[in-house]
């Protein structure tokens, strides 16, 4: 049974939301949810009524501190602006008071004209381009053989030591360890985020694993083949739903992104809310000739998304785009949908979601602080599942923000 009783008003853009009953154990979760629905909604100004609260529990007042920091961290504002004689009382025991019941100054917004600059709309999407670098450009480097995938035909020859590095980014097949003989029963799909590296290993376990550069530890992964650049960002792309409702699919966004920057082939970091995700993963490392993707093997060496997964978790994906022919650029690139010229390779990792920034997010801070304070759930290779009748289509999202770098050569590294 609930305890607590909620209700909403919108005072010039802030939310104030008026409490009665209990703050405890049994009614924390409700607020957190309530409070979260209003933060995906693009609400980051949220304050309390706790004028009729009656009791406080350190279950509340977790649930409090929690929504202030996070909050906080993204510019928001979380506050209490009235409570009861009995909440004061016990936010007062524990140092709580001035926390939570200060007002932060709200800072001068943007002008209207400033802020439509460089705004770009589609029926259901709002798109908001700012300049990062005008002289950003990178070269991707392709690494190895992806085709040796299909037979499990990788060797230690094929293998190469991957560092990794500031401003440093790629996805691939590979394996957290300094040697093939090490790795050779783990080796999955994997992402590099400048000194982040993540993946999941195939070895049945379903559970991704990762590693942070700290001090004299350098993270390093053993890798198959991959697509590497460095995060030179000329652009960064914010784009937000107009309803509730509203998804947009990763061939859609390319396009979209194609149309606004002119760009025929960039690499990109993305950062988002996930309308429903579509990919696949290897549960069995491609060696030794195993029987990968046969029937009716694959059914327990291929894991596939059945439906569409992770919605409203947060998702932060590595990959390239391109509409240029070109045939070694093709084995390690597939069309974002049946019959596109446009091509893609794209890695996503999944986390929890939080509330992100709406102005000056910063790329590697908050690839830092996922990994630091937030669980890694899953790593996946986005895919488009075409299939007729039964295809589930390709992955959705609902927000977010994406970093863009055009691609001024690619590189074919051979096995060293």
């Amino acid at each position: 049974m609930n305890n607590l009783e909620i209700n909403i008003e919108n005072q010039n853009g802030e939310i104030v939301l008026s409490c009665t009953g209990r703050l405890d154990a049994n009614s924390a979760g409700h607020l957190n949810d309530y409070i979260n629905k209003l933060v995906r909604e693009g609400h980051y100004q949220i304050s309390l009524n706790m004028d009729g609260i009656e009791y406080l529990s350190s279950a509340g007042i977790r649930s409090l501190v929690s929504q202030h920091k996070n909050l906080t961290s993204v510019n928001g504002c979380f506050c209490i602006k009235s409570m009861s004689h009995s909440v004061f009382q016990i936010l007062n025991m524990v140092g709580m008071v001035n926390m939570l019941s200060q007002v932060p100054q709200k800072t001068e917004s943007v002008s209207a004209k400033e802020e439509t600059k460089n705004q770009f709309e589609t029926t259901d999407f709002i798109f908001k381009l700012t300049s990062l670098n005008s002289d950003g450009k990178t070269a991707v480097n392709f690494y190895g053989e992806p085709e040796l995938a299909q037979q499990s035909g990788f060797t230690a020859s094929n293998a190469r030591l991957v560092k990794s590095g500031d401003n440093h980014f790629a996805i691939g097949l590979g394996a957290i360890g300094d040697s093939f003989e090490e790795c050779k029963k783990r080796f999955g799909e994997y992402l590099l985020l400048g000194k982040n590296v993540a993946y999941l290993p195939a070895d049945g376990s379903k559970k991704p694993d990762y590693m942070v550069s700290s001090g004299q530890l350098i993270a390093e992964l053993t890798e198959l083949y991959g697509l590497h650049f460095d995060g030179n960002f000329s652009l960064l792309v914010r784009f937000e739903q107009k309803t509730d409702k509203a998804t947009i699919g990763l061939s859609q966004l390319a396009e979209e992104i194609k149309k606004i920057t002119k760009f025929n082939q960039w690499a990109f970091v993305f950062l988002a809310e996930s309308g429903g995700l579509i990919g696949t993963s290897l549960n069995a490392s491609p060696v030794d000739g195993k029987k990968i993707f046969t029937f009716p093997e694959v059914k327990n060496t291929i894991n596939f998304t059945t439906e569409s997964a992770y919605h409203k978790m947060l998702t932060l994906s590595v990959g390239f785009i391109s509409s240029e022919k070109d045939e070694q650029r093709e084995r390690f690139l597939r069309p974002l949908k049946p019959d596109s010229s446009t091509l893609g390779h794209v890695h996503t990792a999944v986390f929890p979601y939080i509330p992100l920034k709406k102005t000056e997010i910063d790329l590697n801070e908050t690839i830092d602080y996922l990994f630091d304070n937030t669980e890694l759930t899953d790593i996946l290779h986005l895919t488009n599942d075409s299939r007729e009748i039964v295809g589930i289509g390709e992955s959705q999202f609902v927000q977010g923000f994406c970093w863009i770098v055009p691609v001024e050569s690619t590189i074919n590294i051979s096995n060293q």
